[in-house]
């Protein structure tokens, strides 16, 4: 009885191993794939800006926006594509501090809630800048104002006004820059 014993502390934890080692993989395929399937492309109006979300978001049309995704009614993505040689404010960054300046003084309680920062990618630059306030319905939300700079075309820029709740922000935030980051421009 003692040899039996001894001969299953042995062998069941070999056979445990070794069916771990046949299954992970399978397992962790079908995660990705799984993870794959849940994310899909948004295009802006004049399909020259393609982003990769979740495919919990929503494309809407609404006023003027060259893009307008939202999922839930908890984030929200909204774009605006120039042409800068077409306007005044001929730099992103001045198309960024215009748009700011307007958005910040139509709501209450805006605060600065973290500073522009560039994020330098192969193919773009993303300057982003982050502000707490009021929504229209009086919920704390953040606010994330960026332009993508695109490397292969200088005169191209879009803008982008993120939304999240503020209690949202910690297990959100990395997913709203993601989408920023997907940014891609099609010739």
């Amino acid at each position: 009885m003692k040899k039996v014993l001894k001969w299953l502390i042995i062998i069941l934890p070999l056979l445990f191993l070794i069916l771990y080692v046949i299954l992970h993989p399978i397992i962790s395929n079908t995660k990705t794939e799984e993870a794959k399937i849940k994310a899909k492309e948004f295009t802006t109006k004049d399909g020259r800006v393609a982003f990769n979300a979740s495919e919990e978001f929503k494309q809407e049309e609404k006023s003027d926006y060259d893009l307008y995704l939202n999922k839930n009614n908890t984030q929200i993505v909204g774009g605006f594509t120039y042409i800068l040689s077409d306007y005044e404010e001929n730099t992103s960054k001045l198309i960024l501090d215009k748009q700011v300046n307007s958005f910040i003084t139509s709501k209450k309680d805006m605060k600065l809630f973290k500073k522009e920062m560039k994020i330098e990618m192969d193919d773009k630059i993303i300057t982003k800048v982050e502000y707490s306030g009021k929504s229209d319905k009086s919920s704390d939300c953040i606010y994330i104002f960026s332009v993508i700079d695109f490397k292969i075309d200088a005169n191209y820029t879009i803008y982008i006004n993120e939304v999240i709740f503020k209690k949202d922000y910690e297990s959100k935030i990395s997913e709203m820059i993601d989408i920023l980051k997907s940014a891609e421009l099609k010739q």
